[in-house]
């Protein structure tokens, strides 16, 4: 499967390159041209191509693997305008959250998460704001669309995802649930061109302090969802108003592992891993409480 990834270079400069495999195994190639990967995802939807044949057509140069140890990556398709980006989720999709079976729903939930502004890499800080009453995190499946000039949803591909939230807010104040998902979403800094797997496992930690606090496993996946993405997409994107030509969507499929579920609470300073074993995708995020960093100035 080919892995779309947009990154700075040690001298500072943009670099978009496609990757395939993993690890020590995995081969790199930069697609010269490309000033962006949105830039370049924006191509491949207008060739109406496959992207086996669109690919064939790229100027494309080997790059070592160890080449992008040196290297800060973005966000993968995050546009250089937060306002037309949008990020949202589903909820409630799940078949088991942290290896527990969940109860039948007719429907899910469905919530903002804001515009790409509150978007964060794969190893930058999750931050909580100032106003926050608490801290969670859910991990899950981030499908990304493009909408094209005729207004339709374009698929491009998929990702690993920590949805943060304020689970504190949402208990005690019911009638402002929307508003405790208006937090930072990690992704990691692979998008993977093709469906997201059927079946594989996820995992994932909480590191304070040097120990492990918090340490689930659980199934995640297509065949794990209440829903089938079709029905998502049909849901989400029958709206005109979410349509607007050159739209990139970040799509959370909804969540397998759930700290809320646990009743477990982030702290200052916590190490948020989360990792999935079909496609080897992996996060690892900081997580800063803004009260404790403006209290002590760090």
């Amino acid at each position: 499967m080919d892995r779309i990834i947009d990154a700075v270079d040690r001298h500072g400069v943009r670099w978009v390159g496609l990757v395939q495999g993993e690890g020590a195994s995995a081969t790199a190639w930069q697609v010269e041209g490309a000033e962006s990967s949105q830039a370049l995802a924006v191509r491949f939807m207008r060739s109406k191509q496959t992207w086996e044949h669109f690919k064939s057509g790229l100027s494309l140069t080997a790059v070592p693997v160890e080449a992008l140890a040196s290297m800060t990556f973005n966000v993968p398709l995050r546009p250089a305008l937060d306002a037309v980006c949008m990020v949202s989720g589903f909820g409630y999709t799940h078949r088991s959250v942290n290896g527990l079976p969940m109860s039948e729903r007719s429907s899910p939930d469905w919530y903002y998460k804001g515009n790409g502004k509150g978007l964060v890499g794969a190893s930058r800080a999750i931050k909580s704001p100032c106003h926050a009453s608490g801290a969670g995190i859910e991990i899950e499946y981030a499908c990304v669309y493009l909408i094209d000039d005729c207004r339709n949803p374009r698929y491009i591909g998929y990702t690993l995802a920590v949805d943060f939230s304020d689970p504190v807010l949402r208990h005690t104040q019911p009638g402002l649930a929307g508003l405790s998902k208006l937090r930072n979403t990690a992704l990691c800094h692979e998008l993977v061109i093709a469906e997201p797997p059927r079946h594989t496992a996820v995992r994932s930690s909480i590191v304070r302090r040097g120990e492990i606090v918090w340490d689930k496993q659980s199934l995640l996946g297509l065949d794990q969802l209440m829903f089938t993405k079709r029905e998502l997409e049909a849901l989400l994107f029958q709206h005109e108003e979410l349509c607007e030509p050159g739209t990139v969507h970040y799509v959370l499929l909804g969540a397998s592992l759930s700290t809320d579920k646990d009743a477990f609470e982030l702290q200052h300073g916590d190490v948020i891993r989360a990792s999935s074993q079909e496609d080897g995708l992996q996060l690892s995020n900081l997580f800063e409480d803004e009260v404790v960093r403006q209290s002590c100035n760090c």
